[in-house]
């Protein structure tokens, strides 16, 4: 498997935006996009299941199709939750009365919490549920 020097964990609204010409970040994510060629993409299973689902599969069929080749190139790691779905179901249902998140992002903010998960990027338009902990870890918001 190549290994690129750079790792990019991706989050789901970059795919949103990546891969539908009326997102408000479709333009931005296009910019983007050489990321997905010159890095070694992260790509946790909670994403995938927000991204591919229902209107994704039925409304953009050409998409899919560039989604799928992109997700079976080798640099590409497919990130199991496994490691963090109980600490963020628990860390969801702890900010509710203040700030609600959802579940993909908390997983999203563990693994960006965890020392042992190399990342160098997070390609995302969310930069308010993330940017603490890319400060902390020297993660480049993209």
């Amino acid at each position: 498997m190549p290994r690129f020097a750079r790792t990019v964990l991706i989050d789901t609204g970059f795919w949103y935006a990546f891969y539908d010409d009326r997102d408000q970040f479709h333009e931005q994510a296009e910019r983007k996009g050489d990321h997905l060629e010159t890095s070694t993409l992260l790509l946790p299973w909670p994403s995938l299941y927000e991204t591919i689902n229902t209107r994704f599969v039925n409304r953009n069929r050409i998409a899919v199709r560039r989604f799928e080749s992109l997700l079976r190139k080798p640099q590409v790691i497919l990130l199991p939750d496994e490691p963090y779905r109980e600490a963020a179901l628990e860390a969801v249902l702890g900010t509710v009365e203040s700030r609600g998140m959802a579940l993909v992002d908390m997983v999203v903010r563990l693994i960006l919490d965890d020392v042992n998960v190399r990342k160098h990027g997070l390609l995302t338009f969310n930069h308010r549920d993330f940017s603490d902990l890319c400060r902390k870890h020297r993660v480049e918001m993209l």
